[in-house]
């Protein structure tokens, strides 16, 4: 008999992150640091760029520089500040301005025609000037 597998959702995906999350990852002299905090320091070495120190082919010590990652950076603001609300092109199909005016006005017109009111007879009077 083939065994059904278990799809996840997001939210019990999202739970099974945080979970982990809380999990020891490493003892250092500051103390006990959790999966999530590691993964934060792992960000933020990112965004701001690090130096590793790695053994090359001779077992010769050598320090190698990352520099920053955009992604990170983005990702690290966006956590602490917000995103920023994306730009709408009016382009997409959307109403401009002078448009929603343009419909607002016609819609009032038409409000003033159906309510009764008399149709104006011939074009608007001249104004005389001063």
């Amino acid at each position: 008999m083939a065994r059904k597998e278990k799809k996840f959702n997001n939210r019990e995906l999202t739970q099974h992150l945080r979970d982990l999350a809380v999990q020891v990852h490493d003892c250092t002299e500051d103390g006990v640091i959790t999966k999530g905090e590691a993964l934060a320091r792992l960000l933020f070495d990112k965004s701001l760029g690090y130096v590793q120190k790695q053994m090359d082919d001779e077992g010769k010590e050598t320090e190698v520089y990352y520099k920053p990652e955009a992604w990170a950076i983005q990702l690290v603001y966006e956590r602490l500040e917000g995103r920023a609300p994306q730009a709408v092109d009016e382009k997409e199909g959307r109403l401009t301005a002078a448009e929603k005016v343009s419909d607002l006005a016609k819609s009032r017109l038409n409000a003033l025609v159906t309510a009764g009111a008399p149709a104006p007879k011939g074009p608007p009077p001249l104004r005389k000037k001063d």
